[in-house]
């Protein structure tokens, strides 16, 4: 009988143990993987175009419509109106989807607004939603623009460079939801010569924020800056970004400047290996 209870006893233990042990695998379950970073990808290129919507329509409001060439497609229509010194554009995307020129689908609306003194240095605007999803993925929240034309290490010519104030909320087709607030920088270091045509624009941005979901919290880092080509059908050329969750990591390097949509990930400092990114 004592040899029973014996051997009953350390069963129940080794259970017990490993319970313990799994717990501390869930607890450790801040490691990333690339359905991760894929998902971290999509909200940073939803960010990055919808930034660059908003400064296509400054740039159409501050000169008068005057030979700027859109980046909008034909299927989003534009509502401005001026009340005293603020200026405000609503752009409906209509609600079955309405195709952007790098192939993602926008339904709903973006709403930008701004001063009408468009002398004022830094210049501040903002933009927020309605309604919108950007491959249906939902999209809410506020973002604000700063804009001061200044030399940087980047380029010693003053250029445009945007400093961007993050606090978006994102709800994915099944439900996840994440949170996502820091700041990022975006400097036009080509085509800021030719004002009235976006298409030439080169950018560098760099930055940092923190995104929640469920039951984590990450903090990404541009460790190099990331070149966005606007004529690259990719946007992302080059540049490295760093997600840290907890004690664990994944960089993404997007290249040398190549226009493709090929990029390296390494997770917790194992072996970079290839990813394909977009929409």
């Amino acid at each position: 009988m004592k040899t029973r209870n014996y051997v009953i006893m350390t069963l129940l233990l080794a259970t017990l143990s490993f319970i313990g042990c799994n717990k501390e695998e869930d607890a450790d379950s801040g490691r990333m993987t690339t359905e991760d970073v894929t998902i971290n990808n999509k909200m940073d290129a939803i960010s990055n175009d919808v930034s660059e919507i908003a400064e296509d329509q400054l740039d159409q409001q501050s000169s008068g419509k005057m030979n700027h060439v859109s980046i909008l497609p034909d299927c989003a229509t534009v509502t401005t109106t001026v009340n005293g010194t603020t200026w405000t554009r609503v752009i409906d995307f209509g609600t079955t989807g309405c195709q952007y020129y790098n192939g993602a689908m926008l339904r709903g609306q973006i709403i930008i607004s701004g001063s009408t003194d468009f002398s004022q240095s830094p210049y501040v605007w903002t933009y927020n939603f309605n309604n919108f999803y950007y491959n249906n993925i939902s999209v809410s929240g506020t973002k604000t623009l700063s804009r001061t034309v200044q030399a940087t290490t980047a380029l010693a010519t003053a250029h445009p460079v945007v400093v961007i104030d993050l606090d978006l909320d994102f709800t994915f087709p099944n439900g996840n939801t994440y949170a996502r607030t820091g700041t990022r920088t975006r400097e036009l270091i080509e085509g800021y010569d030719t004002p009235h045509i976006f298409m030439d624009n080169v950018y560098l941005v760099s930055g940092n924020w923190t995104t929640i979901g469920v039951n984590f919290s990450q903090v990404t880092t541009i460790t190099t800056p990331v070149r966005i080509e606007i004529s690259c059908a990719y946007k992302l050329v080059s540049g490295v970004i760093d997600i840290r969750r907890n004690t664990h990591n994944a960089v993404l390097n997007y290249g040398s400047g190549t226009c493709d949509n090929i990029a390296t990930i390494s997770i917790d400092g194992g072996t970079p290996y290839t990813f394909t990114f977009g929409n």
